[in-house]
């Protein structure tokens, strides 16, 4: 076999073989199954924190975070502020879009995070669900806006609170599972149109549903439910849910068919799927009880002056600084990243406006004096962190430096909460019961990889695979030379014999990307996004 003349990739959003493995079984997803049974497939670790876009960025450059430069959703902090939502600009190193295309292939890109505003290359690319609603330059080329349709969403507003309690309940989830279904379905038909405008050697596109439905409706699929819920309403969401697995499942036997033959298939996730939690830990608490951040000891007073303020007045001064943080004379705080990963920053003279940790000796103090206790933090019998680590002990490479101080990965028992520092600094204690706000699963590590194809040998069950093995293995695949920069070497192992032999892997060196100056959404964008992710869990 030569190299492959086309690849496909198929992401899904979220996907996990907890669910997908019994949805293979059952019937419910017979291409999966045909894919399982006649290629070879394993669990795929992403990158940390286990997020939509520092998976997907890794997948598209083939580099951990230290090297592409996305942690989460957002950028470092400003100061003391949570810092602006990742666009393109914020990636930092080539993707397989531009090294593709400069190899004189074609290439379709669409949805995978971050990837607004879109960037030429030699196919079309559409943007992702950082796109801000309305946006009319999603797409390249621009003349390819018309094959979108007037009606065409990249992703749809989650519902707020929609909790068992609520009356509206069974509705207001029955029409959410049938917009998704809709929107996964009209995805399928913009892709198919756009590879029909122009085949591409290599197609990738991401499916957002899966994550949606197992956000909202986890305890449906896996479980018997929330807990006093009626079997019978369970039972008829987690049949509507199903539908959409079900579509995901025709989705991949259509851009298959669409694709050809000799197309080698590739189904990722970039992350999994498991139950919510039920404790929240917050951690601003135990660093103010630990003497690491200080609330200033007058902040009732002054919020019962800012009460008395004209509006103006109030909004400039009713802060977090103005009325609870003492920063000069605090070394350290955090944010959540998702629901059991979370930031750690230490306030760094001449890093932060108000530093008072000096780098060297003191920074190296600080940060394992918090690492020893969070190592070590306990929720009566419970131990509530997996992980805790400096940030070298994560990333590698240039863009390192913006990263966390530390990163903080809880237990599956405990999460953190997206409600910034006043309500931690308010409550009592750092440990307290999880509130269901509709939200019933939450992230786990184990995303998913299934390969099939031409030249792909029956094994079944596979190794674990890292995300930044799926960029140089895609390349080899195409013929294309690896970048020497990129920080995993193809993995081929799952080819037949004969195959294996016509594939060959060579290395070139790595080129510096292309950056722009803004590296996020510019201020109205952000604005647009943030009640989207806020009501995913993503942001407070």
């Amino acid at each position: 076999m030569s190299a492959a003349r086309r690849v496909l990739v198929i992401g899904l959003d979220g996907a996990t073989f907890r669910l997908l493995r019994p949805f293979a079984g059952s019937g419910l997803m017979p291409e999966l199954a045909q894919l399982l049974a006649s290629g070879c497939h394993g669990e795929l670790q992403p990158p940390f924190p286990p997020l939509t876009p520092p998976s997907w960025s890794s997948f598209m450059t083939g580099k951990n975070p230290g090297k592409h430069g996305v942690i989460g959703f957002r950028l470092p902090p400003s100061g003391y502020r949570t810092g602006g939502f990742v666009s393109s600009r914020a990636l930092r190193a080539r993707t397989l879009w531009e090294i593709v295309s400069q190899a004189g292939l074609t290439v379709g890109a669409l949805h995978v995070v971050p990837s607004y505003p879109v960037r030429p290359l030699n196919g079309f690319m559409v943007g992702c669900m950082l796109s801000p609603p309305g946006a009319q330059d999603i797409v390249y080329p621009p003349e390819f806006r018309a094959l979108l349709g007037d009606d065409f969403q990249i992703s749809l507003e989650p519902p707020q609170q929609l909790v068992l309690t609520s009356a509206d309940y069974r509705e207001r989830s029955l029409d959410y599972l049938r917009q998704l279904r809709r929107l996964g379905q009209h995805r399928l038909e913009v892709t198919l149109r756009l590879m029909r405008e122009r085949p591409c050697d290599l197609l990738a596109v991401i499916f957002y549903e899966a994550d949606r439905v197992q956000h909202f409706f986890w305890s449906h699929l896996a479980a018997a439910g929330p807990a006093g819920a009626d079997p019978a309403l369970v039972e008829e969401l987690a049949a509507a849910a199903r539908a959409i697995y079900r579509d995901l499942d025709h989705a991949i036997g259509a851009l298959r068919a669409a694709c050809g033959p000799d197309t080698v298939t590739f189904v990722i996730s970039d992350h999994g799927f498991g139950p919510s939690p039920t404790r929240y830990v917050y951690v601003n608490r135990w660093l103010a009880d630990h003497g690491f951040l200080h609330v200033h000891r007058t902040w009732r007073l002054r919020r019962k002056l800012l009460k008395r303020l004209p509006d103006r007045l109030r909004k400039r001064w009713d802060t977090v600084e103005g009325v609870f943080v003492n920063w000069r004379r605090s070394s350290a705080w955090c944010d959540a990243l998702e629901t059991r990963s979370a930031a750690v920053w230490v306030n760094v003279r001449g890093r932060q406006p108000q530093g008072c940790v000096e780098p060297g000796a003191e920074y190296d103090r600080v940060c394992e004096n918090i690492r020893r206790g969070l190592s070590t933090l306990r929720d009566g019998d419970r131990p509530v962190f997996q992980l805790v680590a400096r940030r070298e002990e994560i990333y590698h490479g240039p863009m390192t430096e913006l990263a966390p101080d530390l990163v903080l990965y809880a237990h599956p028992s405990h999460g953190l909460r997206f409600n910034g520092i006043r309500p931690e600094l308010r409550a009592p204690s750092p440990f307290a019961d999880y509130v269901d706000y509709g939200w019933t699963g939450a992230h786990e590590p184990a995303g998913l990889y299934v390969v099939a194809g031409p030249g792909v040998a029956p094994l079944g069950a596979r190794e674990p695979w890292r995300m930044e093995a799926v960029a140089p293995t895609i390349l080899a695949l195409l013929g294309l030379p690896v970048p020497d920069g990129m920080d995993a070497d193809p993995v081929l192992d799952f080819l037949t014999p004969e195959a294996r032999a016509g594939v060959a892997v060579r290395y070139a060196p790595d080129a510096e990307p292309s950056i722009d100056d803004e590296a996020g959404l510019v201020s109205h964008e952000d604005q647009q996004i943030e009640a989207r992710l806020r009501a995913l869990g993503y942001v407070e």
